[in-house]
């Protein structure tokens, strides 16, 4: 089972091991994240499982993506494991080391896109309960640098609605789980906590980005408990006299001892940050006809005459475009993920094609069916870039399983259909499939002569390409 990753670099993790790993069957760069458990009715074996099901809830590109989770046996001993999108930068923790002094206006821009990120998060009834520099990724989109939320593992919903709900308790009464520099004074006092406590935690990131020092610094979970709980709410501008007064008031507000006295909506508390923080950070208005837009600039990209690197470049600024006006699943932000697969294809890495066009093939076969013209094209593209980036044997696999989907919607000698078969054989015979890409090869030849007979061109154009193929045994 385990076969598919190939384990590259072992991060620093909590209770589970986390680890770098490559797809092999997909090409792409993941993080595998394995617990070690005697059974899965355990509450570390709960809380992993139900993480996963948290990820599986959110679809936003400011919370880590999860691709897989299963169990397996490894040296003798049971394991939970979770595959989530690798997310290529460094944490927003290691940023601060850097540059401890950084601009307001960054720092505004990046508590702004922490708010943004919990947004979907609330939105399913779920507070993260961990929000820290080290659970923040920083990556780079388009020239503009973008976050991602991770580990949500100790996560609970602060409702008592739905499977979610009723397991919010699997942490256990009385047992504190997180971070004590960036938790909220409910949750040392083990009450209910809700979307203030994270918006607290973002006030303490704030402080820190703005500082660089935590609000609170003690040697001990109990003095934690004292300052978080019952100290003076401190000044930014007691330690930094150029942050604006406005902004510091927003951060006491953001620090405010009850929750009730905080900002409640991580969506308005985005907004205000990007107002407070204005400059080159501040987002424009979104387009009147945001279909439009993306339309145009990637029409535009097309039918200029850029290098493969530029169209690359250019395509994804388009693709960030379309990821922040269209709406989730919208066709034309799969389109343009399309056409930056494609242009990625032509600058010779079909490994980062691949890895960019899975998700979007998957999604479109799941919501479009997999007989729609744009997921038989992302099929079958995804198969060519996963075969050439190395990995014959999964392109092979992908296409066996689209034709199993396909069976009875297409005759076998439809002309996508038959591009899906003679690919499939190409691509074993790659692998070393020699008797199975003959024995595919066969059937096709014998469809086309009985549906057009030998002397048909369409025939006789397949059997050159046939003859031609490698390998074909």
């Amino acid at each position: 089972m385990l076969d598919r990753y190939e384990l590259l670099e072992r991060f620093h993790g909590g209770m589970a091991e986390v680890w770098k790993a490559r797809d092999l069957r997909l090409g792409r760069t993941v993080v595998a994240k394995f617990l070690h458990v005697a059974d899965r009715g355990t509450p570390a074996a709960k809380r992993f499982l139900r993480e996963a099901r948290i990820l599986a809830g959110i679809d936003d590109p400011r919370v880590v993506r999860i691709h897989d989770v299963d169990e397996a046996e490894i040296d003798g001993s049971w394991n939970l494991y979770l595959i989530t999108q690798y997310v290529d930068g460094r944490t927003l923790g290691a940023a601060l080391h850097r540059d401890a002094s950084m601009p307001v206006g960054r720092a505004l821009h990046w508590a702004a896109e922490l708010c943004e990120a919990l947004v979907p998060v609330h939105a399913q009834d779920l507070v993260h309960r961990d929000v820290k520099p080290g659970n923040v990724m920083v990556r780079e989109v388009g020239g503009e640098e973008r976050l991602v939320l991770l580990d949500f593992g100790i996560s609970r919903s602060y409702t008592v609605v739905g499977d979610l709900g009723n397991a919010a308790g699997v942490t256990g009464t009385g047992q504190l789980l997180g971070t004590p520099g960036y938790m909220a004074p409910e949750r040392f006092m083990l009450e209910p906590p809700g979307p203030a406590t994270d918006l607290y935690s973002v006030g303490c990131v704030l402080f820190e980005l703005l500082t660089g020092q935590q609000p609170y610094v003690a040697p001990d979970f109990g003095d934690y408990f004292r300052l978080h709980c019952h100290a003076p709410i401190p000044s930014v501008r007691a330690l930094r006299a150029d942050v604006p007064a406005a902004v510091d008031q927003l951060v006491t507000r953001l620090l405010a001892k009850h929750p009730g006295e905080r900002p409640a909506d991580a969506k308005g508390m985005a907004r205000t940050l990007r107002e407070l923080g204005g400059g080159s950070h501040r987002r424009p208005a979104p387009p009147a006809d945001p279909v439009g837009a993306v339309e145009d600039r990637c029409n535009a990209v097309l039918a200029a005459g850029h290098t493969p690197d530029e169209r690359v470049r250019r395509l994804t600024e388009v693709a960030v475009l379309a990821r922040d006006v269209l709406p989730a699943d919208h066709r034309g932000a799969w389109l343009v993920a399309l056409h930056l697969a494609q242009a990625l294809h032509a600058a010779k890495n079909p490994a980062a094609a691949a890895d960019r066009l899975a998700p979007v093939a998957a999604r479109a076969r799941q919501v479009l069916g997999a007989l729609d013209p744009l997921t038989l094209t992302c099929s079958l593209n995804l198969a060519r870039y996963l075969g050439e980036a190395g990995h014959p044997a999964a392109a092979a696999k992908h296409l066996g399983d689209l034709r199993t989907a396909l069976a009875g919607a297409l005759e076998p000698t439809d002309p996508r259909m038959a591009e899906l078969r003679f690919d499939l054989a190409h691509w074993l015979a790659t692998a070393g499939e020699q008797q199975r890409a003959a024995a595919e090869f066969r059937a096709l030849y014998a469809d086309h002569c009985q549906a057009f007979g030998p002397d048909a061109p369409q025939t006789i154009q397949l059997y050159e390409l046939i003859t031609q193929a490698p390998n074909e045994g």
